[in-house]
């Protein structure tokens, strides 16, 4: 082989090396950060699950409107938050602890997961107003406070799981990556069916 002819082949052979490497970094990269968005599924419907098995009158324990306010301003950009009303724990005096927690974190893996656990009530509509149809969106009524009567509709809780976490390709504090849950829930008491008469 000639001298050009071996330069030739390193030339090649370090260009290949070269793009390799490169796609080498980008796949663990992509990897790295589908790793932290399956974690942020799992502590969200960690979060989701622990809230679902609470009965709904201990929902709101422990959370006072101030909180429940400067929560619901924080996450305004999140879907259908501004289609709830703010719950909070009428209660005096507040218990300590909040039942579920607004704000709480999670460390994985050495990643930390800031979770928001927002809840509030919604109103779908039942069907029975003449030309009203039943279901629909869960959303507020033309009241911008929590009515007291509200024919043709049915109060649902509505319950926000938003995870937040720093690291990996893209999420910074400035501008951290996010994952959310949102799930209705019937605060209404089962019917009781009389079997024997």
């Amino acid at each position: 082989m000639t001298l050009i002819e071996v330069i030739i082949a390193i030339a090649i052979v370090g260009i290949v090396a070269t793009a390799a490497t490169g796609l080498a970094i980008s796949s663990l990269t992509g990897s790295v950060t589908q790793k932290h968005r399956a974690v942020a599924v799992t502590v969200a419907n960690d979060a989701m699950e622990q809230v679902t098995g609470l009965p709904a009158a201990m929902l709101y324990g422990g959370r006072s409107a101030a909180d429940v306010a400067a929560s619901y301003v924080a996450n305004s950009s999140t879907s259908a938050v501004a289609n709830t009303y703010q719950e909070y724990d009428h209660t005096t005096p507040l218990p300590s602890a909040q039942k579920v927690p607004i704000n709480k974190t999670v460390a994985q893996d050495g990643t930390v997961y800031n979770i928001t656990t927002l809840i509030g009530t919604c109103f779908q509509k039942l069907g029975t107003t003449p030309g009203q149809a039943a279901g629909g969106d869960c959303t507020k009524l033309a009241s911008p406070t929590l009515p007291l009567l509200y024919p043709g509709y049915t109060p649902l809780t509505r319950v926000f799981v938003l995870v937040r976490w720093t690291g990996g390709q893209g999420c910074t504090s400035a501008n951290p990556c996010s994952y959310s849950a949102t799930t209705l829930i019937d605060a209404h008491s089962d019917l009781e069916w009389t079997t024997n008469g």
